[in-house]
């Protein structure tokens, strides 16, 4: 009994985007193919439903006569049978469908709710089941923009603590306490492309990155990239930065780890 009641609780968290129904404790991936399928029998459903009440309105003209009142007077040879009062229902409702689905609140829900379902019916046979479209991507750009608003006040947070942005400044590695080092680049801002791995070319020398750190100065925080001189014969050049060596400076006490 408690399994059918499980898989019956499981049925609406179907809907949810997928990321969410491990947070449950509900057989949801079980049930995921019936929830599109109930989801696929309202929407035919609200569909029917809805298009027939949509004919019955447009059987009313603007003047409020039906078209089988239309026909009747036509019979009784009480109104002309022109080709304007019989044309326009007609070609009304051979587009009836067309403007139901598309163009009704009613038939827009029908009709998404059909659609959405066909694919999450295909997905679950390919073995990649999700919840509703339309609440996946609500989910997915509401996650999206939480993170960039995130990075944003991160990135503010830390331009407050850099300070001004000014030039690189290059010690030797003994500066920053480091052995078998030759040089490290100080830099105010972060240089996205430099990351630990990569060559960075300064004219005939080439060095190899380590990895970056942070440490806070006299002058604010700021962004240590160690670079070790290669004498060697360099292994295969997979990303490379080009770069010019700021003058080098004189040694000074080493500034606390941020």
């Amino acid at each position: 009994m408690s399994t059918w009641v499980d898989r019956l609780l499981a049925l609406p968290c179907a809907l949810l985007p997928q990321r969410y129904w491990e947070s449950f404790n509900l057989p949801v991936a079980n049930v995921a193919t019936l929830s599109a399928f109930i989801t696929l029998f309202t929407g035919f459903a609200l569909g029917v439903r809805g298009y027939f009440g949509y004919l019955q309105l447009l059987r009313q003209t603007s003047q409020g006569v039906s078209i089988a009142t239309i026909a009747e007077l036509q019979l009784q040879g009480k109104l002309p049978e022109t080709a304007t009062v019989s044309a326009v229902p007609f070609n009304i409702a051979i587009t009836a469908p067309i403007a139901f689905a598309l163009f009704t609140p009613l038939g827009l829900l029908a009709t998404y709710l059909v659609v959405s379902s066909v694919f999450r019916i295909g997905a679950t046979y390919v073995d990649e089941p999700h919840g509703d479209a339309l609440l996946t991507g609500i989910d997915s750009l509401a996650r999206r923009w939480s993170g960039y608003r995130q990075r944003r006040s991160e990135q503010i947070a830390r331009q407050r603590l850099e300070g001004v942005d000014a030039p690189d400044r290059l010690y030797e590695g003994t500066w920053a306490g480091l052995t078998g080092v030759t040089y490290v680049v100080v830099a105010a801002r972060r240089k996205p492309d430099w990351t630990a791995g990569t060559w960075v070319i300064a004219g005939d020398q080439w060095f190899t990155l380590g990895e970056p750190f942070d440490r806070l100065t006299p002058n604010g925080l700021r962004t240590v990239y160690p670079l070790t001189l290669q004498t060697s014969t360099l292994d295969v050049l997979r990303k490379g930065v080009s770069y010019e060596l700021p003058l080098l400076h004189e040694k000074q006490p080493i500034a606390k780890n941020h």
